[in-house]
Parts: C-alpha cells; structure tokens; sequence
C-alpha cells in the first residue's frame, strides 16, 4: 500500500492511470473488517501465536502508519490538480478500505481475551489454563421471541441454552458448562421450594418430640400442632387474597425462616395455654378426682375459661408488639422486608386467635386424656427453682453481675457490622447458581458498572441533550471512570460502517427525518441492533451510559448515589420535552439495601420497645388502678428486655455476625417474646403473693418459677428447638438467624427468672398487704 500511494505521488501523467491502477488493487487486498462469525472462527488459523501475542502484551498498532498513509492519500488530488476527477475514485477506496483498520487500532484485544480468563491469571495470562469464558448475548425482550411473559422468555432460553451444552458436549467431550439468568432465575426459585418443605418438616417433627415431653399426651400435642399448621395455611392464603388485591406480596428466599417461625411461636403460645389451664385442672380439683378425667364438665369449663383469659393478656402483650414491629417494615423501601414483616405480623395474629380460642375450645369439647393429676402440671418447688429464688435475694448483686456483662456487650455492640451479601441469599448447592458464583469469583474484573438510565424520546434533538446532560454529570462526578452508552459507541463505530457515518452525518447536518432514519437503523436494522442493543432498549425510549466509581464502604456508595442523584436531578429540570435521568446499578441496590436493613433494626426494634413500654405500663396501671405503681412496675419490666437486646447485639458482634435481612428481625422478636416471659412471670408473681400473703418473698418467687417458669422453660425450648431447625439451611444468613435466635431465646428466658424477680420483688409486699387488707389483718396498701 505504501508503495502504490508512493507510485502515485512520483508519477507524471503519463503513468499516473497505471498508479492509480496499482494504488486501487493494493486497496482491494486490504483485509476486510467484517462481522465474527462461527464460520469465519472454524476457519481461523492462528499460525504463531507467539508473534501476535507480543505486540499485544508490548500495545503494539498500526495507528501512526495508517494515519500517515491516509493523510497521504487525501494529499493526492492536490498533486495531481488537473486529474482530480481520476484520482478521487482512487482516494475514496483506500480511505474506504484503510478507515475501518484504523477504527480497530483502537479497539484492546488484550483486554478482551482477559475477560474471558480467569482474574487471577491476569497477570500471566497466555499460561492460564482455565477456564475460559465465551459470552453471548441473547435478546430477552418478550417480543423477540413472540411471547407475553418473561418467564415464558426464561423457558424458551433455557430451552436453547441447554441444548447448546449438550451439542457442545458431543461434538468435543470437553468439560462443558452454560450459564444464563433465566438459567438462573429458574433454577434458584426451584431450590426455594424444595427447602421450605425441608426445612418446615423438619421442625415439625422435632417440636412434635419436644411437645410430647412436655405434654406427655399425643392429643395435646396433636392440638398444638395442627392448629400452628393451620394457622401457617391460613396466613400464606391471606398473603395469596393481598397479591390478588394488588398488595404487593412476592416471596423470595428470605421467607423461607417463615413457617419454621410460626410453627415455633405457635408451639410457644399452645404451650402457655395448654399448661396454663392443665395448673388450673389441679387447683380447681376435688380432693377425690386422681385424673383429669374425673373432673366434670363445669370444673373444666371454668378451669379452661380462666386459664385461657390469664394467658390470652400477656399473649395479647406479646403479639400486638410483635405486630407492631413486623408492620414497622411496612415503612422501608425495600419490596422484601416489606413483604417479609407483613406475612410474619399475619401468621403471628392467626396463631394468637387460634391458641386462645380453638385451643381451649379443643380442651373443652373433646374428652380429655386419663392422666394422673399430678403428673398433668408440675407446680412443686424444685433445686433450680430455689435457687434462682435465693439469686433475687440480693437484687444489688444481680444489678452488678448485669451491668459486668453489659459492658463488654458495648464493645461487642461496636463492632456488629451491617451487611447484604447478594450471593448469601442463593443455594451453593444448585448447579446453575454454583456456575454463577464461580463466573463471579473468577471473572470479577472490577466492581460491577453503574448506569445513568436517560428516558425519553432517545433520536431527538431533546434525547440526545439528555444524553449529554447525563453524560455531563458522570465526567463532572469525582472518581468515576470507563464511561460507554449509546453515542459514545455510534461514534467509534461509524468509522467501520459507512451507513452509520452518513446517518450521523445527515443528523448532525439537521437533514428532514435525519432522525427517523438513524432510530430504523438502530432499532430494526440488524446490524444497527447488533451495535445497539447492549445500550438502548428495544422500544427506543430509554438507554444507559455505564460507568466505574471508585468507592468502596456501604456508606460511601449511598453517599456517592445521593449526591449523583441530586446532580441528575439538577440536570433534568433544564432539559426540554419528557426526559428523565435516574442512577441504577447492583452496587448501588446492594448498599441501598444494607443501609435499609441497618435502619429497619434500629426501627423496628426501636418502635417495639417503645410500644412495650406503653402496654407494660398500661397493664400495671390497669391492674393496680394507679398509675405510678403502674410506671414503676412497667419501667422495672421493661428494663431487663432491653439488656436482652444489649446482650443478643454485643454477642453477634463479638461472634463476628452481621445485620443482614434475616437477622435484621432479631430485636424486635427478642423483645416480643421476651416480653410475653416477663408479663407471664411478673403477674404470676402477684398471684403468689395475693393467694399467699403471709409467705416470704423467696416463696413467691419459688412457686412462680416452679409453675409459670417450667412452662416458659418449656416454651423457650420449643421456640429454640423450632428456630435451630434453620441450621439446616443451605442459605448462611438462615443459618445465622436461626443461630442467633437461639441465643436470644435464651437470654429473653434467663432476663425474666434471674433479672425481673431480683428487680420486682419489692412490688409484691405491697400485693401481700392489700390482700391482707380484704381478710381484714393487713395493714393499708
């Protein structure tokens, strides 16, 4: 080519027709820049790669010599004045030919053959050994494929894609494996279903076992446990009836904790209500009856009443809070708690309105089991109960052993981190999302792009000044780097598609229709899609400018996004027509995620321990008929729960485990169960004293954990055994909850025996003295 441009600069006339000659055959043997093909790859020899390779690795091009060669060549009418109309043909091929070369100078092959490499071989790449990673693009708009659905599109590229594999597979032997997202979605909602049935079998059967040691009575248990599994029927129905009234109500791999949840909280309730009323069996007994058989109708009746009515008020206290609290997820702007709190606070209501109702009503209408009257409820004094009994003798060394254990809890609490791990909600175990965690641990690059989504009319003169105000913005923002969309890519490729440099031509030159003629080609021409399509979407109203940002912390990406948002915003109000700017991106929903998961703890754990307050408060106030004893007996139960709370959040500090969207839950159901234990126990505590008023405080704490506390110890074992069922999980932030409850089970059990008797007892001799009052040798209250 060198040659023939150097003939036709030093010819005369006489043989500039043959130089010109040569000059047009050395432009019809440039190679020419053409689609990739499969035909075009099976034929490819790749000769030494070692030649090629090296001018890769060194940025070797040819970009100054054909720069050189084609100024050369436009030069060439202008030595030859009088022959332009000759020479110009000449000059319009080889730029023809030479343009696209020159357009691939600037394209780095290096650094797309690393894509498909390993990240870890990038730094010697030509002796990876794999895998390799060959990426396609498939159309997954409904329209191309003549469907209405995208899962009918996921079906359909499924379909292909697994057939591909198979294909590849016995044409080569090699180790094959595809990968799609609707590979991916399909796959991934398969092993949701699988693992709620598991993992709600699961518990069934262990708070089955753990029931019947309690109850030692198959029709009790039996009760139980139906009526959880009907209230879990109940609420995924009501959820269904939400969906088709337009609530959004979409479930997702979170939900899976659901039923084992319900089914734990309402062994839990059946629990207190079923022992409540077997203590009411014995104390209402005549001296003759030896089973609970043997007590007529009229002595169950009011046995089942009155222990039915006593648990139903710190039952009521414990599911209106843990209503509450779950409802308070209503308030976050992600779809998934939201939906997550709303089942959660109906299961809870549906199993509260069975245990006190078709419970008792079971109890009563269908003959009870011939069991021993002693054997029914256990309500004598034992070793633990006496010696948590003698423990709140000295509620000043109680306060100290609390405190002790507060304070290394405030360490633990500062370094209890906030975290959403999108790869933690998937089953490592399914194929299709195991090929996706190894895409992204080996082929992770750089952190996944941000975009700019400009909607509108996009081939207008009022779309392309969106694009560049949008375009503005990013190139303004601190940090932000490999920035693509839609223009930026019709300008590099219109140097190797003469179409395209016309059309863009004609609108830059504001030609009629220039518009609609350059939207035809990007939409509906299929080389201008092929160019297109990774930035515009099908319809023509909306593309994407993509884009790095250097941050790195949660925090510092929602910062980066509010900022760029505010920016976008400003951008917007001086652009014409119906145009709008808005920033996506995984990133940015990751950390928008982890930061409303931070502020849906500290929300929904905050409204529930104000609204316990206000009904522990309120129920004192209530029973005792003022309101200052109602205070100081709300406030002294109150305070134990929310060092549980302390407790559970400096342990999962210093254990190293997150707030993420499963254990976000954990405060608020520490202090909705634990509250139920603390009301239970407070009011029993009274009782004792009001029955028994010229007994001593050691006394009345004795007989309230030996009754009231064994059914919380059994109930805290049901509850706990229900949640461990979670360790089964193939989802680690499952797992984590399950683990963490446990904990806070235990901490919300062990706070009301050993904490609140220490602290209340002083409260009870003013109920011994007002029951001293009604037999007349007491003195006033």
């Amino acid at each position: 080519m060198m040659a023939a441009v150097l003939a036709v600069e030093t010819s005369d006339d006489a043989n500039l027709s043959a130089a010109l000659g040569g000059l047009m055959a050395a432009a019809a043997d440039v190679p020419p820049v053409e689609a990739v093909t499969a035909e075009r790859l099976l034929n490819w020899t790749a000769e030494d790669p070692a030649d090629w390779l090296m001018r890769m690795d060194n940025g070797t091009n040819l970009t100054d010599e054909i720069e050189g060669l084609m100024g050369r060549v436009s030069a060439l009418p202008g030595l030859h004045p009088t022959r332009a109309a000759e020479v110009g043909p000449a000059v319009g091929m080889t730029s023809g030919a030479l343009g696209p070369v020159l357009g691939l100078q600037s394209v780095d092959f290096r650094e797309l053959i690393l894509s498909c490499l390993p990240s870890e071989d990038r730094d010697a790449p030509w002796d990876s050994d794999g895998p390799v990673l060959i990426t396609l693009v498939i159309d997954g708009e409904p329209a191309a494929w003549d469907v209405e659905t995208s899962d009918e599109v996921n079906a359909i590229i499924t379909e292909h894609v697994t057939a591909l594999e198979e294909d590849l597979v016995d044409q080569d032997g090699d180790v094959v494996r595809t990968f799609s997202f609707a590979q991916f979605t399909e796959g991934a909602n398969a092993s949701l279903g699988a693992e709620i049935g598991i993992l709600t079998s699961s518990a069934f059967v262990l708070l089955c076992i753990i029931l019947w040691f309690n109850f030692r009575s198959v029709r009790d248990t039996a009760y139980v446990m139906v009526l959880a599994v009907l209230a879990i029927g109940a609420t995924y129905g009501l959820s269904g009836w939400l969906q088709f009234a337009g609530v959004e109500m979409t479930f997702n791999a979170a939900m899976n904790s659901i039923p084992v949840l319900l089914l734990a909280i309402g062994v839990d309730y059946g629990l207190h209500v079923v022992a409540r009323i077997r203590e009411e069996y014995r104390d209402g007994a005549p001296p003759d009856a030896e089973t609970v058989r043997d007590l007529d109708l009229e002595l169950r009746r009011r046995a089942v009443r009155h222990g039915a009515i006593m648990t139903s008020v710190a039952l009521a206290i414990a599911i209106f809070t843990d209503v509450i609290g779950f409802l308070s997820f209503r308030l976050s702007s992600l779809v998934f708690l939201q939906v997550f709190g709303t089942v959660i606070a109906i299961g809870l209501l549906m199993i509260y309105l069975l245990s006190i109702s078709a419970l008792p009503a079971l109890m009563l209408t269908l003959p009870p089991k011939r069991m021993p009257l002693e054997k029914a409820v256990k309500t004598e004094p034992g070793r633990w109960s006496k010696s948590l009994a003698r423990l709140s003798d000295d509620p000043l060394k109680v306060a100290g052993i609390a405190v002790l254990l507060l304070l290394p809890m405030g360490i633990g609490f500062m370094q209890l981190e906030v975290a959403f791990d999108e790869r933690e909600q998937l089953n490592p175990e399914v194929p299709v999302v195991a090929d996706f965690i190894l895409l992204s641990d080996e082929f992770a690059q750089s952190p996944a792009p941000i975009y700019v989504v400009v909607e509108g009319s996009v081939f207008s003169d009022q779309g392309k000044a969106a694009w560049d105000a949008a375009l503005g913005v990013v190139e303004a923002t601190d940090g932000t780097s490999s920035i693509s969309g839609l223009w930026s890519t019709l300008d590099a490729q219109r140097a190797r598609d003469p179409v395209l440099d016309g059309l863009l031509n004609d609108v830059d030159a504001d030609v009629d229709g220039a518009w609609d003629a350059l939207s035809s080609w990007a939409l509906t021409n299929s080389s201008g899609r092929e160019v297109t399509s990774a930035t515009l979407a099908a319809s023509g109203v909306q593309t994407v400018i993509s884009f790095q940002a250097e941050t790195a912390a949660w925090d510092e990406v929602v910062a980066f996004a509010e900022n760029t948002a505010e920016a976008l915003d400003e951008a917007e109000d001086g652009l014409e027509g119906q145009q709008e700017l808005a920033l996506a991106g995984r990133s940015l929903v990751n950390a928008q995620t982890t930061a409303d998961v931070a502020s849906a703890s500290i929300l929904s754990t905050g409204i529930v321990a104000g609204v316990i307050l206000v009904m522990l408060v309120g129920i004192h106030t209530t029973r005792q008929r003022n309101f200052v004893r109602g205070l100081s007996r709300g406030v002294v139960s109150w305070v134990p729960l929310m060092m549980v709370v302390a407790w559970v959040y400096g342990i999962m500090g210093f254990t190293g485990y997150d707030i993420n969207p499963q254990t976000v839950t954990i405060g608020a159901l520490a202090l909705g169960l634990g509250v139920d234990y603390a009301v239970h126990i407070s009011i029993r505590m009274e009782e004792e004293a009001e029955h028994d008023p010229f007994a001593t405080e050691q006394v009345w704490v004795e007989r309230s954990i030996a009754t009231t506390g064994r059914a919380m110890f059994g109930a805290a074992l049901t509850t706990a055994g229900g949640f461990s069922v979670l360790n089964l999980s193939s989802l680690l932030p499952l797992r984590l909850f399950g683990q963490a409850f446990v904990v806070a089970i235990t901490l919300a059990l062990l706070a009301s025996l050993v904490i609140l008797p220490a602290f209340y007892r002083r409260f009870l001799h003013v109920e011994a003295s007002m029951a001293k009052a009604k037999i007349g040798v007491g003195e006033e209250a």
